[in-house]
């Protein structure tokens, strides 16, 4: 079996390191990964000279030799990609695409064949030979989305792998639209879901940064100390919450006494948080919304 990557950017290459780190090739398989500029996978060939990968410049090959297929690159990248591997794929082809925001229905138009949408997360980057035999090198949650062409086993397959390093969740529902082609914030399920995971990295080193940065202009810390600080605090309480099963309140009510200094605080982040975390959800939904309306304009014009 033959497995293709195309595209070798940020999530391109976690899914390619994630897959030969783990050792995750059969002796028959081989992984095949194209990119426009070959310079990119100097570092990945250095690292993992004998593996069965093939490196490439040339989609083609790829869309010639691989029945199932990773598009990894910009969303309105996709198209190109698509159209310019058509000639070469048959109906066993099996694509698996990582562009947030681009829909079956976007895609149905110029493509009918076998869908599946994979949204990973950085947070499954396998960072470590230390745990790759050990249930741990599990992180984050990658969202998978199948049409309704993907068979049992093609499910298997995508879900099988991404399991290897993350936590998979099916998103049940492939129909993206209403008969109009438009955005439902209300039914908003794999958007809602992937600004939790997808993004969720960004948002949490987003409030470390800030809150480490405040800390070092008021204070003797220094940034670098405080960012230390907060991020193993961050990963101990996750641990924490994790292995003995905690509630978020059950946190904080071991932690925040009543009328005490903690308690203070909480107060004050539940307040500001929520109405933070309202407009947060509304602004990325409307932004969402933005996006399907240009993906219309690219890939359903008449």
């Amino acid at each position: 079996m033959k497995l293709g990557i195309i595209g070798y950017g940020n999530i391109g290459s976690m899914i390619v390191n994630n897959i030969l780190k783990l050792n995750l090739l059969l002796d028959d398989e081989e992984l095949i990964v194209s990119n426009r500029h070959l310079n990119k996978f100097e570092g990945l060939i250095k690292e993992y000279p004998k593996e069965n990968l093939n490196i490439s410049s040339d989609n083609e090959e790829i869309a010639k030799q691989c029945e199932k297929i990773i598009i990894s690159v910009e969303t309105p990248q996709f198209k190109e990609v698509l159209e310019e591997i058509k000639p070469f794929i048959n109906e066993k082809t099996h694509i698996i695409y990582t562009c947030a925001g681009l829909n079956f229905n976007h895609i149905k138009p110029f493509y009918d064949g076998k869908l599946t949408l994979v949204i990973p997360t950085l947070a499954s980057t396998v960072t470590s030979n230390n745990s790759i035999s050990s249930l741990s090198r599990r992180k984050g949650i990658t969202l998978i989305k199948h049409n309704n062409k993907v068979d049992l086993q093609e499910k298997l397959f995508v879900e099988d792998l991404f399991n290897e390093f993350s936590f998979v969740k099916e998103i049940q529902n492939f129909e993206d639209f209403n008969d109009n082609n438009t955005f439902s914030i209300k039914d908003a399920e794999l958007e809602i879901n992937t600004i939790l995971t997808s993004c969720g990295p960004a948002f949490i080193a987003v409030m470390i940064e800030n809150l480490a940065k405040i800390t070092s202009e008021m204070t003797n810390i220094s940034k670098k100390e405080a960012d230390e600080m907060i991020l193993k605090t961050v990963i101990g309480t996750a641990i924490l919450k994790d292995n003995q099963e905690l509630s978020n309140r059950d946190i904080i009510n071991k932690v925040a006494t009543k009328k005490g200094i903690t308690q203070e605080g909480v107060n004050l982040l539940d307040k500001k948080l929520t109405k933070i975390n309202r407009e947060l959800i509304k602004t990325l939904l409307n932004r969402y919304e933005e996006v399907n309306n240009e993906m219309n304009k690219t890939y359903l014009k008449k």
